[in-house]
């Protein structure tokens, strides 16, 4: 048996480029595969689940189904990765009353670290395309100009905020519709908590996947405060100082590889301007103008904070 290219529709997004017959179901052609149960529910479970874990159990599923293979030889799926996503996703099998697959069974078909297994969600968390390091005698404020992907924009926030660790941290407020982190860098002198009466600020790119001068900017902002307040600049250190700063360069990374994807001068105005769910974010938010007449007219009700409407998710 060879290394042969992954020729199924729905793993065509993992982190590798070939796999190998028969997989680890013993399944022995591409035609056996596609025409098998398991391959049709790793391509329905989003359905199924209403869309939790997404795309996980996929990527997770095409591990099985397709495994990494390196010089003719498969390399099987690490054993943590699945416990950790069956212990997320349980709640999400158990509220349609189905059990977990027993082609997801992580003792079976899954491997110890110590046996040089592979980590089949790497990609989702942005550490598969790693970013070149720079010439070291470079000055400390020295930026790249260039565009970032998605995984390399990962690595310069967890880079910076390495590099600023004491005034600096990475968090993530969810996921894309396609299951790639939405990650934030904040600086602080408390980074990661919140301090009563100190002013926060927040920045937001990408909101449109095709608009990309936003993301670029924060991602060099980041930077940017991180070396000046090593070098002792007295307005950046007074700012991180003084307030709680986030910065959230991209909301839109679906949309922006996409975008990316045809490059620039052939993807028009709309291709990657909206989400994977072709929604358009910029007009996507909830109506609380209105909320907050209403309350207006009840006596004793709170308008600092204001829940989301339940009549806003209706139909959504």
């Amino acid at each position: 048996a060879k290394c042969v290219d992954i020729a199924l529709s729905s793993c065509t997004d993992v982190a590798y480029t070939q796999t190998m017959y028969p997989n680890l179901l013993d399944q022995k052609s591409r035609e056996v595969i596609e025409y098998s149960s398991e391959y049709i529910l790793i391509s329905v479970l989003h359905n199924l689940l209403q869309g939790e874990c997404n795309p996980d159990l996929r990527l997770l599923g095409c591990s099985v189904l397709a495994p990494q293979c390196e010089k003719d030889k498969v390399i099987k799926p690490c054993r943590h990765v699945c416990e950790n996503l069956k212990k997320n996703c349980l709640p999400a099998f158990d509220a349609i009353d189905m059990a977990w697959p027993y082609f997801l069974d992580c003792d079976r078909f899954f491997a110890g670290e110590e046996e040089g297994c592979f980590d089949p969600l790497a990609k989702l968390r942005g550490e598969v395309e790693v970013e070149e390091d720079l010439p070291s005698d470079l000055p400390a404020t020295f930026i790249q100009f260039k565009h970032h992907s998605y995984s390399q924009m990962v690595s310069t926030l967890k880079k910076t905020a390495s590099k600023c660790s004491h005034i600096a941290t990475t968090y993530s407020i969810g996921r894309s519709f396609e299951g790639k982190d939405l990650f934030v860098i904040e600086f602080s002198t408390k980074p990661g908590h919140h301090e009563l009466l100190k002013p926060e600020f927040k920045y937001i790119g990408n909101m449109h996947g095709n608009e990309v001068v936003g993301k670029e900017l924060l991602i060099y902002l980041a930077q940017y405060l991180c070396s000046e307040y090593l070098l002792g600049n007295p307005r950046i250190q007074t700012l991180i100082n003084n307030t709680r700063i986030h910065l959230l360069p991209s909301l839109n990374p679906d949309g922006y590889e996409l975008a990316a994807e045809e490059g620039a001068g052939y993807n028009g105005w709309v291709i990657g301007r909206q989400t994977a769910q072709n929604l358009d974010l910029n007009r996507n938010f909830p109506d609380l103008t209105s909320e907050a007449y209403r309350r207006a007219g009840i006596r004793g009700a709170r308008l600092d904070h204001i829940p989301i409407p339940q009549s806003y998710w209706w139909g959504k």
